[in-house]
């Protein structure tokens, strides 16, 4: 064992130690592909890296997270390294342990729904409260990083503002940007305080939607599903693969990034593959999908990191990089936005977390302000709402349209916002959810 080895086992011991417990390898769920013993050829050659998600003392128990040193994830750069001209990111060669992190009492959720039924007042059969329903389908497109100021003050977020309908008032829940994915579908950021190879055994929304038979997908920009022993498009758990996304150096990565698709993070999501098969690469099926009419009713569009607006384009530079994406999304609405608000689509494009510039956390954006922008079913263009709203609102609102129940987290506290109250009933269902003769249409 060379003092590189002793090192590394040492490290990983120390690890082992601050954390509640260490997760038995009987224990380590079969997640997809990328996953290997530590002594794999596959990886053979990488460093090993190893970040804690939280320190567990913060918590007192209310989270906790285990690893197992023997299970890691490798990452998908072999190729790339010999490509002059090309920085990699950190860590890019590494291999990750397995983390798992969970609740200190695990919640189930409960089916009844979160928003009682609504009744008509007395004598007039049209004048109820809606409940739910405002719209058949919700899309969700999530972008990176900037601050609202940031983002609100490029030339195609102006212009995308006048497609749709824009929250002022909208806010992240955490840094960095991987707990706020987990957040927008668990109604929880689980403590998590870095980004590196978690897997979340927690309830989510794809168990609510399950529970009331909801259709769902994910649609990934360069994700490709691989064959696994559990079938041929099972979840793909790489960290980072697909090309380049810049031909300047200084600011180059690859495209697609695990962190950003919310249904990898959670190990009782990935753990099933008949919800593995749920997850797509999007240049190859969305469009298949939305001209069908076979959009799932609940889904994410996951851009790539050019797309999202993480990165600048090759002749842009850093401070105008929110344009990148806006430029993307407008003509990403061009495309689709007739055929999804046809089908009562509404359209949710919002922030994970806000940063400045500079990459700050800090002033002058530490409450984490971004923008969301809302377009298609239920929405008129050029309007804006004041209303408060997280990320948790975002889920409580799908919650409300879909009448599911409840995860019993974040999703029952009202004080994060609702983006059911920011819709209004499309006109296509309008009379039919409120007078009851809607006959599941």
């Amino acid at each position: 064992m060379n003092a590189f080895t002793n090192a590394v086992s040492a490290l990983a011991l120390a690890s082992v130690a601050t954390a509640q417990y260490a997760l038995p390898a009987k224990d380590v769920p079969f997640i997809g592909g990328n996953v290997f013993k530590s002594n794999d050829p596959a990886v053979a050659g990488y460093p090993f890296s190893y970040s804690s998600p939280f320190d567990p003392e913060q918590y007192g128990g209310y989270y906790y997270w285990s690893v197992n040193n023997d299970t890691v994830s490798g990452s998908n750069f072999t190729g790339y390294g010999t490509k002059e001209g090309y920085l990699l990111p950190d860590g890019a060669t590494g291999k990750y342990p397995f983390f798992q992190i969970s609740e200190g009492h695990p919640k189930a959720i409960n089916k009844t729904k979160l928003f009682g039924t609504c009744t008509p007042a007395a004598g007039n059969s049209c004048a109820a409260t809606q409940c739910e329903g405002k719209f058949k389908k919700v899309l969700h497109i999530i972008f990176e990083n900037e601050v609202y100021k940031w983002t609100m003050g490029q030339a195609y977020w102006k212009l995308l503002a006048t497609r749709g309908k824009l929250l002022t008032r909208s806010y992240a829940i955490t840094h960095p940007s991987l707990p706020n994915y987990a957040a927008i579908v668990a109604g929880d950021f689980f403590g998590m305080a870095d980004e590196d190879f978690y897997n979340v055994n927690a309830t989510s929304i794809y168990d609510l939607l399950d529970a009331k038979n909801i259709s769902y997908g994910t649609y990934a920009e360069w994700y490709n599903p691989i064959a696994t022993h559990r079938g041929p498009n099972d979840c793909n758990n790489y960290i980072t693969n697909g090309p380049i996304d810049n031909t300047n150096p200084d600011w180059s990565s690859q495209v697609y990034r695990r962190l950003d698709v919310p249904a990898l993070l959670f190990s009782s999501y990935t753990s099933k593959y008949e919800r593995c098969s749920k997850i797509y690469g999007a240049n190859n099926t969305f469009a298949d999908h939305v001209m069908s009419h076979t959009l799932p009713e609940y889904s994410f569009y996951v851009p790539d990191m050019l797309h999202n607006a993480h990165d600048p384009t090759s002749d842009s530079n850093y401070f105008n990089q929110p344009n990148t994406g806006g430029e993307w999304l407008n003509a990403f609405l061009d495309l689709y936005l007739p055929h999804l608000e046809a089908q009562g689509t509404l359209v949710v494009a919002t922030f994970d977390e806000a940063t400045w510039w500079n990459d700050a956390d800090s002033d002058p954006n530490n409450d984490n302000h971004i923008a969301t922008i809302l377009f298609g079913a239920g929405i008129t263009p050029n309007t804006t709402d004041d209303s408060y709203i997280t990320l948790y609102g975002m889920l409580r609102g799908a919650i409300q349209n879909f009448g599911l129940g409840s995860l019993g987290r974040n999703d029952t506290n009202a004080t994060n916002g609702n983006l059911f109250d920011l819709v209004e009933p499309s006109h296509a269902n309008k009379r039919a959810k409120l007078c009851g003769d809607d006959h599941g249409n």
